[in-house]
């Protein structure tokens, strides 16, 4: 996998690191246009996951990731798995990048084991976790990797 590739604006041959789009100018550039779009459409992404925390997520996983233990864990799994997604093998800016729990936290025995954790990204862990919902616990407990990888490869290629 390569350490290095060009800047994904369209005339500049900046070379980036793997793990980013964009090249230190055109990343501000793209941000402040990404901000304007959201603002526009009435989103603010970090308003709308501080809402998300408080108002849905229940207090014992708000808990959880919000705890010194996750972060450690979370970094190391970003750094283990070179910022790369489980899914789609596509390199993710640490913006898009979700830490996702193979088997959901609530059924783990211990949810910091990094064999049941991989990346994801949000859109990716958008259609996992609609798929999660419409399955009972007993299945979700028995999921693997490669069982998410063919329901959601086989899902977006109905899409």
């Amino acid at each position: 996998m390569p350490m290095v590739h060009e800047c994904q604006a369209l005339g500049c041959h900046k070379v980036v690191p793997a793990n980013h789009h964009y090249c230190d100018y055109h990343y501000q550039q793209h941000k402040a246009k990404w901000q304007a779009t959201l603002k526009k459409n009435g989103h603010d992404r970090k308003q709308a996951d501080k809402v998300y925390n408080h108002s849905r997520r229940d207090q014992e996983a708000n808990r959880f990731y919000h705890g010194k233990t996750w972060t450690t864990t979370r970094n190391f799994v970003k750094a283990r798995d070179y910022m790369t997604s489980g899914l789609s093998g596509r390199v993710l800016s640490d913006h898009d990048v979700i830490v996702d729990h193979i088997v959901p936290r609530y059924l783990c025995q211990n949810p910091l084991d990094t064999s049941n954790l991989w990346l994801l990204s949000r859109a990716e862990h958008n259609r996992k976790t609609e798929a999660e919902e419409k399955m009972s616990d007993a299945q979700l407990l028995h999921v693997s990797r490669e069982f998410w990888r063919k329901k959601l490869t086989k899902s977006s290629s109905k899409s």
